[in-house]
């Protein structure tokens, strides 16, 4: 299991590439403390322009531990002076924590299509069954998908499935080889029955 929290800004106009080094700052200053830590940003979808701060822990204790680290540190409280004098972004989605319920995110697959359903949490079996079919098609075209569910957050009862690619042209790939037939088209109409698709969107990483 991996458990993420997560958070998206919007960077001020004209401060784009401030924020970005500020984000890229804090993810090595995380590093240093053992912590994973990435920058990615949306390239499409209603956040596209946002960047997004994610730190990755193997369980909840790990994640907390962590949460506590970096809160009673000397870093976060410069960082937290920084934000007061000096702002260059505005928050879209506060810091949130995420579980990986199946799948497993890599850092070889980092272009994510996101699709995020609002569903019942009583359809969660139908959910996994899904995704082991949606799994052997993604195979077949190298990508990852991942389903993910809140732990904390609006919508908590809603699970959100990502689709890892290596690249954007790998990723228009994978649309067009197995987004695009008529099998997982069935399986969207299937999903369909099972929740509703709120809002889908794509992220490329930011920190390299």
């Amino acid at each position: 299991m991996t458990v993420i929290a997560t958070n998206t800004v919007r960077p001020h106009i004209g401060k784009a590439k401030l924020q970005l080094n500020n984000m890229l700052e804090v993810t090595k200053a995380f590093g240093d403390m053992g912590i994973t830590a990435r920058v990615s940003r949306v390239v499409f979808g209603q956040n596209a322009g946002c960047l997004v701060f994610s730190t990755f822990a193997s369980n909840f204790a790990e994640a907390m531990a962590n949460t506590q680290k970096v809160f009673s540190s000397e870093m976060w409280a410069k960082v937290q002076m920084r934000l007061d004098d000096n702002p260059a972004s505005d928050i879209v989605m506060p810091l949130n924590l995420v579980r990986v319920a199946a799948g497993e995110m890599k850092p070889t697959h980092r272009v994510i299509n996101y699709r995020w359903y609002l569903m019942k949490k009583n359809k969660t079996p139908m959910v996994m069954d899904m995704f082991e079919e949606v799994k052997e098609m993604c195979e077949k075209v190298d990508v990852n998908p991942t389903l993910l569910v809140p732990v904390t957050g609006e919508n908590m009862s809603s699970v959100v499935i990502a689709y890892g690619a290596t690249s954007l042209e790998a990723s228009g790939k994978a649309f067009d080889q197995m987004g695009m037939t008529e099998e997982f088209q069935a399986l969207v109409s299937k999903a369909a029955e099972v929740g509703e698709l709120h809002s889908g969107w794509m992220t490329v990483p930011a920190d390299h």
